[in-house]
């Protein structure tokens, strides 16, 4: 097959940084040791905000790469004509959602559906997905190197959301297909304030009178860890182990005290194992059984994972690829610090861990509910 090229813009917003002076015109960057890649770093909105400090900055990384003949036809009939020449063996033609034809028999799709890369066939999605990583990774390596080189301000990550964006030959850059979703739904969980009935006023007394109790350390980190959730994935899945782990050895020394020196002194087996063998014996030793441990188990198993992913941080300083979304680390981690001050004997706490959870621990749903937002992605 005949070697052509494909030529794509991966956009992205970037966090934290700016201009130190009016650069409207942004600046455009083009490596000399690797050929065609380039970089155009401007304010979002130059007319408005010259500095980037207010409304933001965007880098495009351009780059073209090598495809055959056969794929170059695949982009083309995508951008131009809406068609799908080949498609994953994963779906069949005609693919429909909700007795809606989204791709017809012949490939071809309306122009208010957006076919995702896994409906794409095997050597087109890994091309996308290959393309996105390494442009993704030379912005990252670049705007770092900036920051370093000047001394520049930051957040500590400095990549934000991000599209990338596909053509041959002459034609515009039409946006490249997004990677995959499991669900037709985008779901967000509103910000909870406070509330006040006499029950929280009575919940609130009890922990008053409570000598020296005051919020956990545990949960303190964990609130430190979901504000670096955005700005710095890394940093906030090191702090959240760290919170579970604080909180699981504090705990221990509070339930069996003798046991406080070796929590502080010698290192402990790994949070999972902890929470897996030791805690079931040490209740058991204390006269206290855990009957409900065994439905906590499959929770246990995603520390684990958890734990390795922390893990491989630590030794790499990059997150797996196969690491779950970290908003459900998040959750994870709250469960468990609710667990803990449930087993302390706070039965409020029982409301406020995580559905699924609570469901099959029978424990009764919240007091006062948070709004979630649940959005369908249009076809």
């Amino acid at each position: 097959m005949i070697e052509k090229k494909i030529d794509f813009i991966l956009v992205i917003d970037i966090v934290g940084m700016h201009f130190h002076q009016n650069r409207e015109e942004g600046i455009d960057f083009t490596t000399a040791d690797v050929d065609g890649l380039r970089f155009v770093l401007k304010p979002t909105e130059p007319d408005l905000d010259p500095w980037g400090d207010r409304n933001g900055l965007i880098c495009k990384v351009v780059k073209s790469y090598m495809a055959n003949e056969e794929q170059v036809m695949f982009v083309d009939a995508f951008n131009s004509r809406k068609v799908m020449l080949r498609v994953s063996e994963e779906i069949s033609l005609p693919f429909k959602l909700k007795d809606k034809t989204l791709i017809s028999e012949d490939g071809s799709f309306s122009k208010s559906f957006m076919p995702r890369r896994n409906m794409c066939p095997t050597d087109i999605s890994m091309l996308i997905k290959n393309v996105e990583t390494e442009l993704l990774s030379s912005a990252d390596h670049l705007l770092k190197l900036i920051r370093w080189s000047q001394g520049c301000d930051s957040s500590a990550e400095i990549i934000g959301s991000h599209n990338l964006y596909w053509k041959v030959e002459n034609d515009e850059y039409p946006l490249a297909p997004r990677s995959d979703v499991s669900s037709d739904q985008l779901i967000y969980k509103g910000r909870l304030g406070i509330n006040w009935s006499q029950e929280h006023s009575n919940d609130l007394q009890n922990l008053w009178a409570t000598k020296d109790k005051i919020e956990p350390l545990g949960h303190t980190l964990l609130r430190e860890a979901t504000t670096l959730a955005n700005e710095s994935p890394r940093s906030s899945i090191l702090i959240m182990t760290a919170a579970l782990e604080t909180a699981v050895k504090i705990y221990i020394s509070h339930i069996a005290p003798e046991t406080a020196w070796l929590m502080q002194e010698i290192p402990s087996p790994p949070i999972f194992k902890i929470l897996k063998d030791y805690f079931p014996l040490i209740h058991n030793w204390s006269g206290r059984e855990l009957d409900f441990w065994d439905k906590v188990k499959p929770s246990i198993k995603k520390v684990q994972k958890l734990i390795e992913v922390r893990n491989k941080i630590a030794h790499t300083g990059k997150i797996p690829e196969d690491a779950d979304p970290i908003k459900d680390y998040l959750s994870l981690v709250t469960d468990f610090l609710y667990l803990l001050d449930v087993l302390n004997g706070h039965e409020w706490a029982k409301t406020l861990i995580s559905p699924e959870l609570r469901i099959v621990l029978g424990y009764p749903s919240p007091k006062d509910g948070r709004i979630i937002l649940t959005i369908s992605e249009s076809d």
